[in-house]
């Protein structure tokens, strides 16, 4: 199985090193070992040594692995998974596994920032947070990400697939993310003990779905709860109302959308959950206090 995506349709031959399969075989070859690994088992039963302990899992996970993780199956009863292979200066072309780990990088500004975003493929990183249970519907909604990542890399059906793949990379990195600190300040996370597992599973909810409309009604329903409580609960925890840490995921993933992929204004905006690129555009001065455009300009990268 290659493990990079090679261009066919547009930019021939070029090299995108990511590559969506259901061969999980891949992860057995030597070759793929500098790459970073997200497995996501939809349904079956998995058992496998992982770093030589074992472990058995049922039903839908995320497993994530970095480059000296290694992991070998010994039983896949009726697993629907997929697996994604990339490397990590697709995420900023600063980074390679060596500055990852180390703890004082001497990165600055949105670079450093970027690294949020693989904080969970550290060497250091506990097993809780390399191993992760989904929830029906939110195993659903990855798969949804995964799939839209797979037809991109195999169709290749517009000129900007490399852009296009990228972003959705993002957010499907971001959606792994569950232990944020503050989404003002992404280079940090924090550990949520001491916080109640309901505002827990509402930040998770808030993730893995920002781009869709929300309303606090319907997380209460989903978290079979009220939205007095949920809403009394979540500002006791964060600080913040719902909408206020909703608006914050969005803002965040929009700088990044604009940083690092070649989207329009119009896509982002939708990307994001927003129906109005104007009020958009408000929402983002007043958070960088730089217009969408102006953003672009100064941060894109070239």
């Amino acid at each position: 199985m290659a493990l990079n995506t090679i261009g066919f349709n547009y930019y021939k031959n070029y090299v995108f090193p990511v590559s969506v399969t259901e061969d999980l075989g891949v992860l057995q070859e030597a070759e793929g070992h500098d790459y970073y690994k997200i497995l996501h088992i939809n349904t079956g039963l998995c058992r496998f040594d992982l770093n030589e302990k074992e472990y058995v899992i049922i039903g839908a996970h995320m497993v994530l692995l970095n480059e000296k993780d290694r992991i070998r199956f010994s039983e896949l009863s009726d697993v629907s998974a997929k697996l994604i292979m990339f490397k990590p200066w697709i995420v900023n072309a600063a980074f390679n596994t060596n500055i990852i780990n180390e703890p004082d990088h001497g990165l600055r500004g949105p670079t450093a920032q970027d690294m949020f975003y693989l904080e969970q493929f550290k060497h250091n990183t506990p097993i809780n947070r390399k191993i992760m249970p989904l929830s029906p519907s939110d195993s659903a909604v990855m798969g949804n990400k995964i799939n839209r990542l797979h037809h991109l890399l195999s169709m290749q059906d517009t000129i900007s697939w490399p852009c296009l793949s990228r972003s959705y990379l993002y957010e499907i990195l971001f959606a792994l993310v569950r232990d944020i600190d503050s989404l003002d300040d992404n280079v940090a996370l924090e550990n949520y003990s001491g916080y109640s597992k309901l505002t827990i599973d509402a930040i998770y909810y808030l993730q893995s779905r920002y781009s869709h409309k929300i309303t606090i009604d319907r997380l209460a329903e989903e978290l079979h709860t009220n939205r007095t409580t949920l809403q009394t609960d979540f500002k006791k925890h964060t600080g913040l109302s719902i909408n206020q840490y909703l608006m914050q995921i969005r803002m965040n993933m929009a700088a990044k959308l604009i940083r690092d992929t070649g989207l329009s204004l119009k896509e982002i905006t939708e990307r994001i959950g927003f129906n109005d690129t104007g009020y958009f555009s408000r929402v983002f001065k007043q958070k960088f206090n730089q217009t969408p455009s102006e953003y672009m300009r100064i941060h894109r990268h070239r």
